[in-house]
């Protein structure tokens, strides 16, 4: 029988990807395995809506010192062809081999003719992406899986704007980035962190950086006129859920007179095996449940969690006898009226403000942003799509950017961080409660009062994972979206249904993005996309009008869908 191409493949791995003894142990333990090394030695990582991400493990479609060093490669290339190019920033979160793959990128780099900025400790995304801009280096890395599985681990690059690449430019670095094969002897060569970093190639991030992140959040919420009284006295229940956010979250809240901050302290320390939730992802609602505890027995205002690598925020707010675990679309509208709002109350917003969100974003926003004045564009998903925008209107415009948001937990603010920054997030929130507290308000009414003045509003997202054999649930999923396309393509010939659901329009976003997106009654819609950071096929719903109708419409729409999709996907 014929060595397939994987088998090939493997067998060179074997034979010389000898830099890591533990990955040759379980190149050796494949041995017997062979449907798992056609898995992984069939294909190579590519750059995705965030970045590289996968399972870590050994081979070309696997997260190791390989594939990252092969990364960081073509990401070398990519930045000594910026104009002016002045080094790169690297950070990491705490995921097992982060640390790692760090070093292994500040050695590609340096070796590679790139200065290097390495963070000495474990920083989050909007401190590397902060101290991108503050540095003006030509860009940096992120070493992250962000709410992924404690499996996967991700290569996340950034330009000098300290924004993720665009689609175009991260295509220009995957074309420069070699096969793993390539640069075996490469890696064997490099010399220990230690020599980097005496040589001067490598140095670390300066300390002050931290301050001065430290100081743009409080310098953001100074104008707020609360007394430190004020502050002392709300209850707060903070989890980084094992990751990165507690040293800057705390220290912030901290300087701001914020007394009561209970840690959840099973959940404090970094470490790698989440071992105290399923998935460290604020989108599920179990994560919740050892922060959930303890704000019942502290008798918190509001529980506050952000995911390892600290770009997403979870909130959950105390109101009439229970705890409400707040989705992303809510924060994101509470956030948005509240920011409006408070320059209004001042005569403060730019008559060429504006705001972004993403395409599967809620649809409460249009009107947050009409009743204010302000222009709202939708863009599609991923922060890196939001901070184009500003650099368009912003930057290279005349407009300026008030706040954007994604679903899925994902919050931009001004322009110094051009990625989702939960610290910042989990501040205003902090802020907000604050402010209303005095007044026997709780936060969650303010999410009610949005509710009375814009509109109930039912949304849901639904997730169908295939991680039992993600090349065939990928292979699934993409023919389900061209069946989706050929339905959108008859509508207004043959009918105007998908199967039960009655439909009015639809937009195909590609080739830009694989996300379909249907206009039903009224403000109601519903979107279908595969993820483009984990083996899942997403569907997001929203539903609009009066809240008993709003919610039957979503529910019933979201059962027909749910199995429509696990019977396709047999999950």
């Amino acid at each position: 029988m014929e060595e397939t191409r994987a088998m090939k493949r493997y067998t060179e791995w074997v034979n010389r990807a000898r830099a890591d003894k533990e990955m040759l142990k379980d190149l050796r333990n494949l041995i017997t395995k062979p449907g798992v090394i056609e898995e992984e030695f069939s294909a190579e990582l590519d750059f995705g809506t965030a970045g590289l991400r996968a399972l870590m493990g050994p081979g070309p479609s696997r997260m190791n010192i390989y594939t990252v060093a092969a990364a960081a490669k073509g990401c070398a290339q990519y930045l000594l062809r910026q104009e002016g190019e002045a080094g790169a920033v690297i950070s990491y979160d705490s995921r097992h081999g982060s640390k790692l793959f760090a070093e292994i990128t500040a050695k590609m780099l340096a070796s590679s003719g790139v200065h290097v900025y390495l963070f000495r400790e474990m920083h989050p995304v909007p401190m590397l992406s902060f101290a991108v801009r503050r540095l003006s280096a030509a860009g940096g890395v992120m070493i992250t899986a962000s709410h992924n599985p404690k499996e996967y681990n991700g290569f996340k690059v950034y330009r000098a704007d300290g924004a993720q690449l665009t689609d175009k430019e991260a295509a220009e670095v995957s074309m420069l980035t070699p096969m793993p094969e390539e640069i075996f002897e490469e890696v064997a060569a490099f010399d220990s962190l230690k020599d980097y970093l005496e040589e001067g190639t490598v140095e670390w991030v300066p300390e002050d950086i931290d301050r001065a992140y430290t100081n743009y959040l409080i310098d953001s919420v100074r104008h707020h006129e609360i007394g430190s009284r004020a502050r002392a006295d709300v209850r707060i229940v903070y989890s980084p859920l094992h990751g990165t956010g507690a040293r800057p979250l705390l220290e912030t809240l901290h300087t701001l007179g914020y007394e009561k901050v209970f840690e959840v302290h099973d959940q404090m320390k970094p470490d790698g095996d989440f071992p105290t939730v399923r998935c460290p992802n604020p989108e599920y609602d179990d994560t919740y449940d050892e922060a959930l505890r303890f704000a019942h027995q502290v008798m918190a205002d509001i529980v506050l969690l952000t995911d390892p690598d600290a770009d997403r925020l979870g909130v959950a707010v105390y109101a009439d006898g229970e705890y409400h675990i707040l989705n992303g679309n809510q924060i994101g509208c509470i956030l948005m009226e509240f920011l409006l709002s408070t320059r209004a109350a001042k005569d403060a917003i730019p008559e060429n403000g504006f705001a972004a969100i993403s395409v599967v974003s809620s649809h409460l926003a249009r009107a947050i942003c009409g009743h204010y004045g302000v222009k709202l564009y939708e863009t599609l998903t991923g922060s890196k799509n939001t901070a184009a925008l500003i650099r368009e209107h912003q930057d290279e415009g005349e407009e300026y950017f008030l706040f954007g948001f994604e679903e899925s937990h994902g919050y931009l603010f001004g322009g110094e961080v051009r990625d989702k920054d939960a610290i910042a997030a989990a501040l205003i929130i902090a802020e907000m409660t604050t402010m209303m507290k005095p007044k026997g308000i709780r936060l969650y009414s303010q999410l009610e009062a949005i509710y009375n003045l814009y509109g109930y509003a039912s949304e849901k997202s639904l997730s169908i994972e295939y991680t039992s054999d993600r090349l065939f649930g990928k292979r699934r999923s993409d023919r389900l979206m061209e069946h989706f396309r050929s339905l959108g393509g008859k509508l207004g010939e043959e009918d105007t249904s998908l199967g039960q659901i009655e439909v009015s329009g639809w937009r195909d976003f590609m080739p830009e993005a694989n996300v379909l997106l249907y206009r039903l009654r009224g403000l109601d819609w519903m979107a279908f996309r595969p993820s483009g950071t984990e083996p899942k096929f997403k569907v997001y719903l929203g539903f609009y009008g009066k809240k008993s109708v709003a919610e039957s419409r979503a529910e019933r729409t979201l059962r027909l869908i749910e199995k429509e999709l696990r019977d396709y996907f047999g999950a």
